[in-house]
């Protein structure tokens, strides 16, 4: 039986490169899902509007005066009302190790007939966030990353 890890909180957390040949420093955006075993699951090189969006949730102040679509969609409660009524949850299940991503499941239900639509994981978190929905990471992937950082 698939075993899944409640997400806690999502943070934000932007680590770098610096490549000195071109003397530039570049920053890889990331989220950080805390997880209720008290572990983290990382997701690199998320949209950084994704970024900002979480940011803004946490109650950080972002230097940018400009709109995005969570600033909108966030403005429209009958929207996010609707969305709310039909998102169910958020599960982090997949790894496609030939192209190193991550895929996401959202649970969508009208009451009689649940659909899942595979999502970017940033997205589908992003989504979750917004409708204040559960989001969840198999536990099989939180421990497959945890031996790679270690080993790497």
């Amino acid at each position: 039986m698939t075993q899944y890890l409640l997400v806690r909180r999502v943070r934000d957390e932007i680590s770098g490169v610096e490549l000195k040949e071109l003397d530039v420093y570049m920053p890889i955006p990331r989220l950080v899902c805390e997880l209720e075993d008290g572990r983290v699951f990382y997701l690199e090189r998320v949209p950084y509007d994704i970024v900002l969006f979480v940011k803004k949730q946490n109650g950080e102040a972002i230097d940018d005066d400009r709109e995005r679509l969570g600033d909108l969609l966030a403005s429209m409660p009958e929207v996010l009302e609707a969305l709310g009524r039909h998102v169910k949850r958020v599960l982090i299940e997949e790894f496609d190790e030939a192209r190193g991503v991550y895929s996401a499941y959202v649970e969508f239900n009208d009451g009689n007939v649940t659909l899942r639509r595979k999502m970017v994981p940033s997205h589908a978190i992003f989504l979750a966030l917004l409708v204040g929905k559960p989001i969840y990471v198999r536990k099989e992937l939180v421990d497959e990353q945890e031996s790679f950082y270690r080993e790497h």
